[in-house]
């Protein structure tokens, strides 16, 4: 259990190893202990389970390719092919419906994609090159105009749209939006609604602040105002290797800043087993003060 006044500590559903049943993974979290879950990657759903999940007391989280659709495929909003960018708008609103059923307050998304990913690499998308057809503005209008039908969307369901920051490694270098904060600041100019927020991802921000050479903190500092929730990981900066927080890591200096002690946080490490899992999830929720304690002021690293 949790205490009232600290803030929710959710598990994503890709923290284990994938190829079981949504349900039985449900099962081993909540034998574990972890009563709090984001449902993303890493499950097959069945028929039926979506209506199981209406039915069960837990906490949810919706996150990005959720529910999966029957037929496969890569989610971009920014796609400049009109199929793909429709099927995305409408996996978006299945999950927001869902999200509404759950009463979870908000559903996340990846931002957009330059060009469309032809397959699955480790552990990034497969993109064709760039071409001169590619103009970083023109994409990035596109991935607004989407956002802006999924947010009105959310806004008539009562439910929150947060985006997620890319990765941008250095073999996919160009190929993401999102990965700086002057695009998310160009979002929000475009998009004024207080229903629209990010979801932080440290790791994907390590890495890109690595990769494009700026600072990971003036990153947050700048988008504050906006953040709403948190991805919990790390990486050496290099590499999205998705591991788990370590103490000293710089993720727990910024979650221990006063303006972010209330917000929910999801852990999306990998781990071995439900027990390594478990075990980071009870640590960060004994090591992260609750709200009450803090006073405000900005904790520096």
């Amino acid at each position: 259990m949790t205490n009232s006044n600290s803030r929710t500590i959710f598990a994503s559903t890709a923290c284990l190893k994938g190829g079981v049943s949504l349900m039985e993974k449900l099962s081993t979290y909540y034998d574990a202990g972890i009563e709090a879950i984001e449902l993303g990657m890493r499950v097959n759903v069945e028929e039926g389970d979506l209506e199981k999940l209406v039915e069960m007391t837990s906490r949810f989280l919706v996150h990005n390719y959720f529910p999966p659709p029957s037929n496969s495929f890569i989610l971009n909003l920014a796609s400049d092919n009109s199929t793909i960018r429709q099927r995305s708008l409408d996996l978006a609103q299945r999950a927001i419906k869902l999200v509404r059923q759950l009463n979870a307050p908000f559903y996340s998304i990846h931002a957009g994609f330059m060009t469309d990913p032809y397959g699955f690499g480790n552990p990034y998308f497969l993109f064709p090159e760039l071409t001169g057809v590619n103009v970083r503005q023109e994409v990035l209008d596109r991935f607004v105009n989407a956002v802006s039908i999924a947010n009105q969307y959310a806004l008539d369901h009562g439910v929150g749209l947060l985006v997620e920051n890319n990765v941008c490694a250095p073999p996919i270098k160009g190929q993401v939006l999102l990965d700086r904060a002057d695009e998310f600041l160009q979002l929000f100019e475009a998009i004024d609604s207080p229903n629209l927020g990010i979801i932080l991802d440290f790791g994907h921000l390590n890495v890109a602040a690595h990769t494009l050479g700026f600072d990971r903190l003036d990153f947050i500092e700048r988008l504050t105002p906006y953040i709403r929730c948190f991805h919990v990981h790390d990486n050496d900066g290099m590499f999205d290797s998705h591991s788990p927080l370590q103490p000293g890591s710089w993720v727990l200096e910024v979650l221990r800043r006063p303006e972010f002690a209330h917000l929910p946080l999801v852990v999306e490490g990998k781990f071995d087993d439900v027990t390594s899992l478990s075990q980071q999830v009870n640590w960060l929720r004994e090591t992260l003060p609750v709200a009450s304690q803090l006073v405000t002021g900005n904790i520096t690293s």
